[in-house]
């Protein structure tokens, strides 16, 4: 069977008006093309849907049934086919993504904040979780995107550069430390420090840092949240080396951070997407924001 939207939109038009040259006024094509469009019909059902005098047009018993039922489908399709348009319009959709938590606490309040105002259809559910665990959800497709940092070897990925992130050292206001403005790698030495465990994307880069600098520390503590990492440091328990997106407030009243030099050292934060899938329109939508809000000018790391 092969029965066309066309032929029913003109079917149901003369069943709405009991006239072809009313019909043809609504579905804006000329009476012939609807007379037409209503015998096609009626040939491929092969039933007669309307009985026609010089005078009116009538209903069968039959088009009656497909009047009423045809009318209740089409505005269903319409009413689907207008969803369509507007989620690639980008003006509606539920964005899953995953983000390590200090870019959920650095990044993605300005990035929500921004998209709302755009797109203010556009709805969130954001995982903050360890960098490893992020690439996990992407990898398996449980989440559309995520934002990552550290080394990520899947191939299976499209990778982008989004951001730098320095590293900084956090300390207590009491500690030696605090007294210079800019803190050497090498100034660590002995000191204890407190770390992310394994789980962390920064945790080898910023080991690897310690040994090229020659620096012996004392691992005192070792913790999967940033949070706990500085409520550590704030108890005098040792000192942290973390990214900037962990930092502590400026106004915080025990802790501050420091800048660490001789090297200047960060980490970048990553896009992440499987290369086999395309974005949805509103996930690509705020994609692209995030580019726009905090990429630099290198931003492509590999396609």
């Amino acid at each position: 069977m092969n029965v066309g939207l066309r032929q029913l939109r003109a079917f149901l038009a003369v069943a709405k008006h009991g006239s072809f040259s009313r019909a043809a006024k609504e579905v804006s094509v000329s009476q012939s093309a609807v007379s037409f469009s209503v015998q096609q019909l009626e040939r491929e059902l092969d039933l007669r849907l309307l009985d026609r005098t010089t005078r009116q047009v009538r209903l069968t018993a039959v088009g009656e049934v497909l009047a009423a039922s045809g009318t209740r489908l089409l505005g269903e399709l319409d009413a689907l086919l207008r969803e369509l348009k507007d989620t690639g319009e980008r003006r509606r959709g539920k964005v899953t993504l995953a983000c390590v938590p200090s870019v959920a606490r650095g990044l993605m309040p300005a990035c929500v904040a921004h998209c709302t105002k755009k797109w203010p259809e556009i709805s969130f559910s954001i995982e903050d979780i360890a960098a490893k665990e992020v690439v996990a959800r992407v990898t398996r497709g449980d989440v559309e995107f995520g934002l990552s940092g550290g080394e990520i070897e899947a191939t299976e990925l499209h990778i982008e550069s989004l951001t730098q992130d320095p590293f900084v050292l956090a300390c207590r206001r009491d500690n030696a430390l605090a007294r210079s403005k800019a803190v050497a790698w090498a100034k660590l030495s002995d000191h204890r420090l407190v770390m992310l465990n394994n789980t962390s994307g920064s945790r080898p880069q910023i080991l690897n840092t310690l040994a090229n600098a020659g620096v012996r520390v004392q691992i005192a503590l070792e913790l999967a949240q940033p949070s706990s990492v500085l409520a550590m440091v704030e108890a005098g328990l040792g000192i942290a080396v973390i990214p900037t997106l962990v930092a502590p407030i400026k106004s915080h009243p025990e802790l501050t951070t420091r800048r660490l030099i001789r090297p200047s050292v960060s980490r970048t934060i990553f896009l992440v997407r499987r290369r086999d899938r395309s974005l949805s329109p509103a996930a690509s939508a705020v994609w692209t924001a995030l580019l726009e809000l905090f990429g630099s000018a290198e931003r492509r790391l590999k396609a």
